[in-house]
């Protein structure tokens, strides 16, 4: 995928957005985070490759440091075209020579996108952009002058995390076979998806 600019200011373009194709049977690899036994840290996501399936935005490279300081969240508008899927965030730094230091990532299950009691489950309206809330997690992190800031969004992180089959099926349950999910993140005047950073004065 391209590189897709991140700005301090909201769009006001009336009708943008990003579309990919996410097949269960070809998820994308996990490449550093907080895991157990897989390899942890801040490892490069160039090691992911460019995929249609794998988005970056990024901002414009920075003139001054930035530094945070808190809970980091994802204010993210997206649709699918069936009852269920994943969207896989990540806060990355990205260094002068282009090295993509992994800082956060998170996954969110859209059938969980308005909490995980039973009551709450919702499947997807198919196609319709869905406003929802990707939690991060904290972190305290100093973007340097000369670096730029990043958003990766994919829909897939194995094996760290378990691959949605987009069937809506329960988790633990595959009587249906997976289904290839076409997926949709707005960035418009309507469907503003936004960073969300305690940025420290």
């Amino acid at each position: 995928a391209g590189q897709n600019e991140l700005s301090t200011t909201a769009p006001a373009i009336s009708e943008s957005s990003t579309s990919y194709d996410f097949d269960p049977k070809n998820p994308v690899t996990t490449v550093g985070g907080a895991n157990l036994t897989l390899p942890i840290g801040p490892l490069d996501q160039r090691e992911v490759g460019n995929r249609p399936d794998y988005l970056r935005f990024q901002t414009p490279v920075l003139e001054k440091d930035v530094k945070i300081g808190g809970r980091v969240t994802l204010d993210l508008f997206a649709a699918t075209d069936g009852p269920d899927t994943d969207f896989c965030v990540k806060l990355v730094d990205v260094y002068p020579d282009g090295y993509e230091a992994l800082i956060l990532d998170q996954p969110l299950r859209t059938r969980y996108r308005e909490g995980h009691r039973p009551a709450d489950v919702k499947m997807m309206k198919p196609g319709e952009p869905t406003r929802m809330t990707v939690v991060l997690g904290s972190t305290s992190q100093l973007f340097e002058a000369g670096h730029r800031i990043a958003v990766h969004i994919t829909s897939s992180n194995h094996p760290r995390f378990e691959v949605n089959p987009n069937t809506g099926e329960a988790p633990g349950k595959n009587d249906k076979p997976p289904r290839v999910a076409h997926n949709t993140i707005y960035h418009d005047a309507e469907h503003p998806t936004a960073l969300v950073l305690p940025v420290e004065e």
